[in-house]
């Protein structure tokens, strides 16, 4: 949707003869194979879609699951990535919601400013040069500039994503706020406990999200009082028998097999949207919870949700009692008693259901923690250790620290791969194709190709961006204390040969600058960078210390905004084994790496 594609030539990709030529290409296919889900789904409302299945005699789920085929076979209905750039398929709204998306995330960030913000001061320079390579996208011969209608922001600080966003809703912060914080790395469940109210209008982050939805049901009531059916567009996801329905690449458009959802496409699921009681199945437990599941392992919990309706406050509406959500420590408290890395028995009971798929004795190694039930309050008096979980694979038993597979090691439980083993040889069709079925090396591609440096006017170096330096976790940048101890605002490092060569001096203002934007900066001369290197550390915000480029007359930018996204196809495969997507787990990232940049003194 930022339009990056359409600078790309099919050159880096190197594809193999008879396969598509560019990444666009590989993405529109993925997405019609059912390997990865884009939003937009389709070129129509899929309200209307359903409705129009409706009129045509579709009566049942299976039906509408027909009809719709029929339609994307056909070419009446259409995928929306097949014509990103035309305005039915833009997305509408934008939620920033515990991320500096425009900020520190937004590898490309001129070009995101540029087409999706549709903001006056990018600094894109570079030539649109895929016309002549794609085959599975419409081209438009006018770029969009500005697809999104409205960005909310979601936000306890003023970073780039809130000075680019339309309203800015003030979250409260880390004191402010009952909220839970672990990751799977540190084995430890913290507390943010609220220590003083949110001042002003903030609220907490769910009190947001009940407010929002409560006068979203109050304006259903008029636009939308009935309870309408939607389609939702699902990829073939890993740790299901979805991941195994593709041992070859086969694509329906093309006649090679038959469009079967969840099979050789993806899933389309038939669901009900009753909007006029969004705020009340927003504040309430659904009973579906009783059955959990995650990575392949499942388990009941229907007991857990008798026990927690008897000690937790509950709603009713429609006729039927749940457990509330209303508060947000009643929604810790679901979330400790429910999952298996605080719920002893559920931890249990989940290495009961691996034991059935593996044919070995696993849940004794949870039998001691059985009885253990961590709860908020608990977690308020003092941090609580995690407890071994099969949807992780460390085993933290007995104190020991995190450490990932050990439970496949010592317990032989398999890996969640093809042969469920540890997996060296790739034998995917396109991994095989791309000579990528074993490790292989990778020289650094031809900075020509790459489309981003049109001079030799300057250092030309290699540009990356390291996890922050003077920062608290890519947050807190422009904190006082941090400014104080770098130098005030955003620097790039460099080799001091280099610099020497170049005629740079530590501290001297320097642009940083490629065909995809501009910064302008002070340069920090090391010995301790590597020659041909340029750094900058994430996450420098661009509200502080931006001064004007000469290349561009406006305003410079941050570290990404030399960046671009490049997608690889092979991380785009689907619907085999391991290679099959699921969020967070499997799919493609923007790889920046190999961004070139020129760095040069700023001229008077």
């Amino acid at each position: 949707h930022t339009d990056q594609w359409r600078y790309d030539r099919s050159a880096y990709i190197d594809a193999p003869e008879g396969m598509p030529k560019h990444a666009i290409d590989y993405n529109v296919k993925a997405v019609r194979l059912g390997w990865l889900p884009f939003y937009p789904q389709f070129n129509k409302n899929p309200l209307e879609i359903i409705q129009e299945a409706i009129n045509d005699g579709a009566k049942t789920d299976d039906e509408i699951r027909k009809w719709i085929v029929e339609k994307l076979k056909s070419g009446e209905l259409k995928f929306a990535i097949e014509d990103p750039d035309a305005e039915e398929n833009w997305p509408r709204v934008w939620f920033i919601w515990r991320g500096n998306t425009i900020g520190s995330s937004s590898k490309g960030h001129e070009y995101f400013l540029k087409h999706f913000v549709g903001s006056p001061n990018s600094n894109v320079m570079a030539k649109e040069v895929a016309k002549d390579y794609v085959s599975e996208v419409v081209w438009r011969d006018k770029a969009p500039e500005g697809k999104v209608d409205l960005i909310v922001d979601l936000n306890f600080r003023m970073d780039t994503s809130a000075v680019y966003s339309d309203i800015v809703l003030p979250a409260a912060h880390w004191y402010e706020k009952n909220d839970l914080s672990t990751t799977d790395l540190h084995t430890f469940v913290n507390c943010l406990g609220g220590a003083t109210d949110p001042p002003w209008e903030a609220k907490s982050d769910w009190n947001i999200f009940k407010t929002i939805a409560k006068k979203f049901s109050e304006l259903a009531e008029k636009h939308l009082p009935k309870p309408v059916k939607d389609v939702v567009m699902a990829p073939l996801l890993h740790d299901t028998a979805e991941e195994i329905t593709q041992p070859e690449v086969k694509d329906w458009k093309y006649g090679e097999c038959d469009p079967i959802p969840g099979k050789t496409m993806p899933k389309l699921a038939i669901v009900e949207r009753d909007y006029v009681n969004v705020y009340n199945r927003f504040i309430s437990l659904g009973e579906g919870i009783k059955t959990l599941g995650a990575h392949g392992v499942s388990w009941n919990a229907e007991d857990v949700y008798d026990e927690l309706s008897a000690e937790l406050p509950t709603v009713s509406w429609n006729g039927k009692r749940y457990i509330s959500l209303e508060d947000e420590v009643y929604v810790a408290d679901v979330i400790l008693r429910f999952a298996p890395e605080t719920n002893g028995e559920i931890s249990y009971r989940a290495f009961k259901n691996l034991e059935k798929k593996v044919g070995k004795e696993l849940a004794k190694i949870v039998e001691p923690y059985r009885s253990v039930k961590i709860t908020f309050r608990d977690v308020k008096a003092q941090p609580r250790r995690i407890i071994t979980s099969p949807v992780w694979s460390g085993n933290i038993t007995e104190g020991r620290t995190y450490s990932p597979y050990t439970l496949n090691v010592e317990l032989e439980i398999p890996w969640r791969t093809l042969s469920g083993r540890q997996e060296i040889y790739l034998d995917h069709p396109y991994y095989v194709a791309f000579g990528e079925a074993l490790p292989t090396f990778k020289k650094k591609l031809n900075m020509a190709i790459l489309d981003e440096i049109d001079t030799d006017d300057g250092l030309i170096l290699n540009f990356i961006t390291p996890h922050g330096k003077w920062s608290i976790h890519s947050t807190y940048y422009d904190n006082l204390r941090m400014l104080t101890i770098s130098r005030g605002g955003e620097v790039v490092w460099i080799n001091d040969e280099d610099a020497r060569n170049a005629g740079i001096e530590d501290n001297d203002w320097v642009e940083v600058f490629n065909n995809n934007g501009v910064i302008v900066c002070r340069a920090v001369v090391s010995s301790r960078v590597p020659k041909g290197m340029a750094i900058m550390y994430h996450a420098p915000e661009r509200t502080l210390y931006i001064p004007k480029s000469k290349v561009t007359g406006r305003r410079g930018g941050i570290h990404n905004s030399v960046t671009r996204t490049r997608l690889k196809p092979l991380l785009m495969v689907g619907g085999y084994a391991q290679f099959s997507y699921y969020f967070n787990y499997w799919g493609p990232t923007g790889v920046n790496r190999d961004t070139m940049v020129v760095v040069r003194k700023l001229r008077r």
